[in-house]
């Protein structure tokens, strides 16, 4: 892909985000950066072990309601974001938000309350339209698919996607425990909880150039597809989707991908199906195929904000001169099946 093609794709002039690391997003992809952990001891509940949960999780919270915690950090992301791109009370503005999976701890009802609570916080800002991407771990990419798509087809100039989700509620907690998925002490396969929310500004250059926005990298490339053989399968993953999604993304934007961004978290099933998708992209694919940063260990397993927060990692690391080189690939997948990847292109000193 040549520089002006390049430079005519969705570009991201904008983020927003609260974690456990900073309630901001540059303080809080620069503390992943410099790999501080938020990680600690639940303040009351205990594993099977009898041993203090291992979290991230968002202390200044005080409603201990995953729907609530989901809310307050949606709404903060969403509210920095918007301070940084023109619009008014009567500027439309498509929201695509990434939500958890529907299941036994999310539904459509609370990802229907969310988004018209939400709508109801920023509409002194625009004339929010929330569309909800119940995707899990995936769902950022998936909405920026969707949100791509629309600027390409002419639908609009600009529009926020992003992505929320929490792990701190009990009855989750207790699930995830029972099958041996949370990292503890006596559970060395597992993950850390965690909680947090990302949002990215999304615009046509055009619309960047005549807003007189800095852009921060293009979205040059977008793939999806569903695994086959998900987790909590009898099956065997050998990673099939994820290279697919790896090789498409990579083989549209025509570029070695300089570094990936990932949501590897601990679990053995996402270990074994990264190094078997290896295996399966070609060599040139990437600069270094092991060359990855997964933060989780520091801000922990994120849900359906860990697309839109893994790609605060590169965009603002490069922004500040922590070049992650210009090709970043960013991919996740979620308990569904589904895998998605997204490359990214960043400004060079001569672009």
């Amino acid at each position: 892909m040549d520089r002006h093609a390049q430079h005519m794709k969705p570009c991201i002039v904008a983020v927003g985000a609260r974690t456990v690391l900073g309630l901001r997003a540059f303080p809080a992809a620069i503390a992943a950066y410099s790999g501080i952990s938020g990680i600690m001891e639940h303040p009351y509940m205990v594993d099977k072990s009898g041993e203090p949960f291992m979290v991230a999780m968002d202390s200044t919270l005080e409603d201990h309601n995953r729907h609530e915690r989901i809310f307050v950090l949606a709404r903060s992301a969403l509210l920095e974001v918007l301070e940084k791109i023109p619009s008014t009370s009567a500027t439309t503005l498509p929201i695509y938000l990434g939500l958890p999976e529907f299941g036994p701890f999310y539904s459509q009802h609370h990802a229907h309350a969310l988004c018209q609570r939400l709508a109801a916080e920023v509409s002194w800002r625009c004339k929010p339209q929330i569309v909800p991407v119940t995707e899990g771990d995936a769902a950022g990419l998936a909405a920026m698919e969707r949100a791509v798509a629309g600027i390409s087809d002419g639908m609009f100039q600009c529009c926020i996607v992003g992505g929320v989700d929490s792990f701190l509620d009990p009855d989750i907690l207790e699930s995830l425990d029972d099958v041996c998925r949370v990292a503890s002490i006596a559970n060395r396969w597992g993950f850390p909880p965690g909680e947090g929310a990302g949002m990215l500004a999304v615009c046509s250059p055009e619309f960047a150039r005549v807003s007189c926005l800095h852009i921060l990298g293009w979205v040059v490339s977008l793939a999806s597809t569903v695994e086959k053989n998900p987790i909590n399968t009898k099956t065997i993953c050998l990673g099939t989707g994820l290279a697919k999604v790896m090789q498409k993304a990579a083989g549209v934007a025509g570029n070695q991908v300089t570094k990936q961004y990932c949501d590897i978290n601990g679990e053995r099933y996402r270990e074994h199906e990264f190094s078997y998708a290896i295996l399966r992209v070609p060599p040139p694919t990437f600069v270094n195929s092991l060359d990855y940063v997964s933060p989780v260990d520091c801000w922990g397993h994120n849900g359906a904000a860990t697309g839109p927060l893994l790609s605060l990692l590169p965009l603002v690391c490069h922004n500040l001169g922590f070049s992650p080189g210009q090709w970043p690939m960013v991919w996740c997948g979620s308990e569904n099946g589904r895998r998605g990847a997204m490359v990214l292109h960043l400004q060079s000193g001569d672009s």
